[in-house]
C-alpha cells in the first residue's frame, strides 16, 4: 500500500513538473516571438529647394505608419508660400511665384537600435504653380504639375518619442506649362530639416 501511495504521488510531482517546465518553455517563445511592430511619427518638414534661379523654402508637414520596423507608408504636404520670388512678366507689373505639393511617401528604413538610424524614402506627388500680382494679389496664371523626390535621411532620437531628421535629396518635375517658369527649372536638389514626434 505504502509503495503504490509512493508511486502515485511520485506520478502527481512529474506531471506537475512537466507542466511547469511546459508553460514556462511557452512562455519564453511567446517572447522570442516579434510583435507586429506597428510604429509611427508625425512632423514638422523645413525643405530647402532650387527653383532656378534661386532657392525657395517650404514648410509643411509628413506622417507615417511604420510597419515592421522597416517600411514606412505615408504622406506629405510642403508649401512655398514667401515673397521673394518675383518676376515682371507683363511691363510693368510685377508678380509673385509660390507653389505647393502633395503626395504620398514610401520609404525604407533601418532598426533603431542606436541613437540614430538611416533612411531611405520616395515622394510622388501632385502641386500647382500660381504667379500672382503682387499690388492686387490676384492669380496670374495657375498651372498643375506632378512631382518625384528621391532621398536619404538620418534620424537622431532626442527622447523616445521625439526624432530629429535631416535630408538631402533630388526632385524631378512633370507637366508643368506656365510663363516664366519650365520643369527644369524646379528639377534639382534639395535639403532640409523635420521635427517628429512619435513611436519609433
Amino acid at each position: 500500500m505504502k509503495i503504490r501511495l509512493s508511486i502515485l504521488f511520485l506520478m502527481i510531482v512529474l506531471g506537475t513538473t512537466t507542466r511547469s517546465f511546459a508553460q514556462s518553455d511557452s512562455l519564453k517563445i511567446e517572447k522570442r516571438k516579434s510583435p507586429l511592430g506597428i510604429k509611427g511619427y508625425i512632423g514638422g518638414v523645413y525643405e530647402n529647394a532650387t527653383v532656378a534661379p534661386d532657392h525657395t523654402k517650404s514648410f509643411g508637414v509628413q506622417a507615417a505608419v511604420i510597419l515592421k520596423n522597416h517600411i514606412e507608408v505615408g504622406f506629405y504636404n510642403l508649401a512655398y508660400t514667401n515673397n521673394n520670388y518675383r518676376e515682371r512678366l507683363i511691363f510693368p507689373n510685377i508678380f509673385q511665384m509660390n507653389y505647393k505639393h502633395a503626395g504620398f511617401v514610401l520609404g525604407y528604413r533601418t532598426n533603431l537600435e542606436k541613437d540614430y538610424e538611416f533612411n531611405v524614402e520616395s515622394k510622388v506627388g501632385f502641386g500647382e504653380v500660381k504667379w500672382a500680382q503682387v499690388e492686387t494679389g490676384d492669380a496670374f496664371l495657375v498651372d498643375k504639375f506632378s512631382i518625384l523626390q528621391l532621398q536619404i535621411s538620418v534620424d537622431y532620437l532626442l527622447a523616445n518619442f521625439l526624432a530629429l531628421n535631416a535630408f538631402v535629396g533630388y526632385r524631378w518635375m512633370k507637366q508643368l506649362e506656365i510663363t516664366g517658369l519650365e520643369n527644369e527649372d524646379f528639377n534639382g536638389v534639395y535639403f532640409g530639416l523635420a521635427v517628429k514626434v512619435g513611436k519609433f
